[in-house]
């Protein structure tokens, strides 16, 4: 089944500037005003992201990268408590980056937020190398040996290394981080 064909199984409500499918809400960020859009059933952010964010440091004029981003959490988290130039966000689940996507436009910040969809082991070759100041990731936390798993389904893919390892993660955040730069 293809995601426009599931989209079509769902109703749609406008909130705001974008559209919510009949399984989605909007949970509040607490701060700025900010929501994200988060789907129930599927995977949600937790407290780590919410720490990493907090714990992350993006320095005025700077970019940032958060590699594997979901539904956009932590972009939009450092955009609000941070003083950076851009974020950008990379997803491999479209239905993730589409969510994310739509949080960016909830919220109004296209033009300082991206969320670009694509394969972590991939980061050196879709962006430039050295390109970024601070680079973030809230990576699977367990390797294919621990727990059950559907590998197709999304929280597996969040949760396990499913579609990549921590070492994919630390060697193409290390190719798109500029030198000097920071990896949280």
């Amino acid at each position: 089944m293809t995601t426009e064909s599931r989209d079509r199984e769902h109703t749609w409500t406008e909130a705001g500037p974008v559209l919510l499918r009949d399984d989605e809400r909007i949970d509040d960020l607490e701060r700025n005003g900010y929501g994200i859009i988060q789907r129930k059933g599927a995977f949600c952010f937790g407290m780590d992201a919410v720490l990493l964010s907090g714990f992350a440091v993006v320095k005025p004029g700077e970019t940032a990268l958060d590699l594997g981003t979901g539904t956009g959490i932590i972009p939009i988290l450092l955009e609000a408590k941070t003083p950076g130039r851009h974020f950008t966000g990379l997803e491999i689940q479209q239905e993730s980056a589409d969510m994310a996507r739509r949080s960016v436009a909830y919220n109004r910040l296209e033009e300082k937020v991206e969320i670009v969809t694509g394969d972590i082991k991939e980061a050196g070759r879709l962006f430039k190398l050295a390109s970024f100041d601070v680079v973030t990731s809230n990576p699977p936390y367990m390797n294919s040996a621990h727990g059950l798993k559907n590998p197709g389904d999304a929280k597996a893919i969040a949760r396990h290394e499913v579609l990549c390892t921590l070492e994919d993660v630390i060697r193409e955040g290390a190719k798109v981080l500029r030198p000097m730069g920071r990896f949280y």
